[in-house]
């Protein structure tokens, strides 16, 4: 159980870093977990409704909306009425979360690449090899519960 705290820590504490440097370094204000992992999200399921975000990332419908209404403030995600149901709103990223997005990605991996590369080659080598195991542990993560 020691071993599985420690990776617990290790992963909270680099995406806490992650996170944090690559808008900054890009010159963005880092956004909260929330509104981040929604932007996550609607990259790869444009024109989801607020419900689906909501299910997809057990999120409850009303922190998605105030999410949503602050990165819609922020002019990062934008509502569609759903021509299928005149009620809904579809949400997608605006141009300018996909200009940002691609600004931090490039300062996220410039940072990640300088930590790394002062790893040993071992260790960096043992980091990627476990790549294929985490994104098993995060789709097992998600699906849990469902």
């Amino acid at each position: 159980m020691e071993k599985v705290h420690e990776a617990a820590k290790a992963l909270l504490e680099l995406a806490w870093w992650v996170q944090r440097k690559g808008p900054m370094r890009a010159g963005f204000e880092p956004l909260p977990a929330t509104e981040r992992v929604i932007l996550g999200y609607l990259e790869d399921h444009e024109r989801s409704g607020v419900t689906e975000v909501g299910a997809a990332l057990d999120i409850k419908p009303s922190n998605v909306s105030a999410a949503v209404r602050e990165l819609g403030t922020r002019g990062l995600v934008e509502r569609v009425t759903d021509p299928d149901d005149k009620r809904k709103s579809l949400l997608s990223l605006t141009d300018e979360a996909r200009r940002n997005k691609s600004s931090i990605d490039a300062a996220v991996t410039g940072s990640l690449q300088e930590a790394l590369e002062q790893l040993s080659p071992e260790h960096r080598e043992a980091l990627y090899a476990s790549l294929d195991a985490l994104g098993d542990v995060v789709l097992r993560l998600r699906t849990a519960d469902r």
